[in-house]
């Protein structure tokens, strides 16, 4: 319960007010952040199990039992997005996530809305360097599609180094998407004072024509040397980047079935940025590591599958009787006695009132 309202609620102190308001318990945003640790910690450990396991069968020459190759091309976008972190020699960190699933399905089939989400989409949180993350998600999409048995695989990234060379060693298979929403937002910030010359460039790279591109960039920077830096970053991202702009549609020309990509930013934002970057937030690593785990299983579906489904038993020992308490009889009623609790910090808690309130002597 912890977990979940504290990933939703958009901080650890919100979710505090929101059990508090619900339940009418007092429970300290501190106890509700420890528990979030301890969720996340467990759910790390099994996920380090499954990765072992996984490589070993990869190791041994013996592979998952492998599933009949869906119809569906498979889809892995992969991003991250920059969180500010405390107590730390590093000012940032980078909190990737990977998304896999198979393109695109009505919201509601029964309804005429044209409304559409991630058909089986499963999501993968994770802190660590590139390469290592792109392994991870390589050895979990095994464990849970048996990736390595489809036909038609596209990776969609940003244009990072660690996603492109994260797709070509992990996933040799598979197709590289740029993501549209990248390259545009390149073009825009970078052009943002020559329309006309934004629309040529957009023209010439959905034809294709590399080369005619570079030539208008080479022009645009002879023009406006002020912007030569910027003008030579988007020529670099252009070329180091080719190979994966308008990959779907070079696949739809061959009749693949393929769909458009882009929901990783969207899911970046929902998912990562709506809770960890709020305005004052910071992090330990492991803090956001263990919440952003908690949230990775609400976001596939696994948070109540989570749980143990049969509770531990519980080792009752037998009470002993209670002792009578004797005080000397010129103590009893003349000393002063009092409960520390009524008038320190949790003076205010409905459970410290309704304690005050039995000890109270009315006349």
């Amino acid at each position: 319960m912890a977990g979940l309202f504290s990933f939703l609620a958009g901080s650890y102190r919100k979710a505090e007010e929101f059990l508090n308001y619900s339940f009418s318990d007092s429970v300290s945003f501190e106890c509700i952040r420890r528990q979030v640790q301890r969720q996340g910690e467990k759910i790390q450990e099994e996920e380090e199990a499954t990765f072992r396991q996984t490589l070993e069968e990869v190791l041994k020459g013996t592979t998952i039992t492998p599933s009949k190759p869906s119809a569906d091309p498979f889809y892995l976008e992969v991003d991250g997005t920059m969180i500010h972190l405390q107590k730390q020699e590093m000012r940032q960190a980078e909190l990737k996530l990977a998304i896999l699933h198979k393109g695109k399905e009505k919201r509601y089939p029964a309804g005429t809305s044209e409304a559409k989400k991630l058909k089986e989409k499963w999501a993968y949180a994770g802190l660590g360097p590139g390469e290592e993350f792109m392994a991870k998600v390589s050895l979990l999409a095994e464990e849970q599609f048996q990736l390595s048995s489809q036909k038609l695989i596209l990776v969609g990234g940003d244009g990072a180094s660690w996603i492109k060379e994260g797709a070509r060693d992990y996933f040799p298979q598979a197709f590289y998407q740029l993501c549209p929403f990248h390259l545009e937002r390149r073009l825009t910030q970078t052009l943002s004072a020559n329309r006309k010359r934004q629309d040529e460039l957009r023209s010439l790279l959905t034809e294709g024509q590399l080369a005619e591109a570079l030539d208008q960039l080479e022009e645009e920077r002879k023009e406006n040397p002020n912007k030569s830096k910027e003008l030579t970053d988007l020529i670099s991202y252009l070329i180091h980047n080719w190979e994966g702009i308008n990959t779907v549609d070079r696949l739809k020309e061959a009749g693949l079935p393929v769909d458009t990509m882009g929901a990783i930013e969207g899911n970046i934002d929902k998912i990562l940025a709506n809770r960890f970057k709020k305005r004052g937030m910071s992090w330990s690593l492991s803090g956001a590591l263990n919440l952003a785990k908690v949230g990775e299983k609400i976001i596939n579906d696994c948070w109540d599958d989570w749980w143990p489904q049969q509770e531990e038993e519980l080792l009752i020992s037998p009470l002993e009787p209670e002792r009578e308490a004797h005080l000397p009889k010129e103590d009893k009623y003349d000393r002063k006695y009092s409960l520390p609790v009524l008038v320190g910090p949790h003076q205010d808690r409905t459970w410290v009132k309704e304690l005050r309130e039995l000890i109270s002597i009315h006349f």
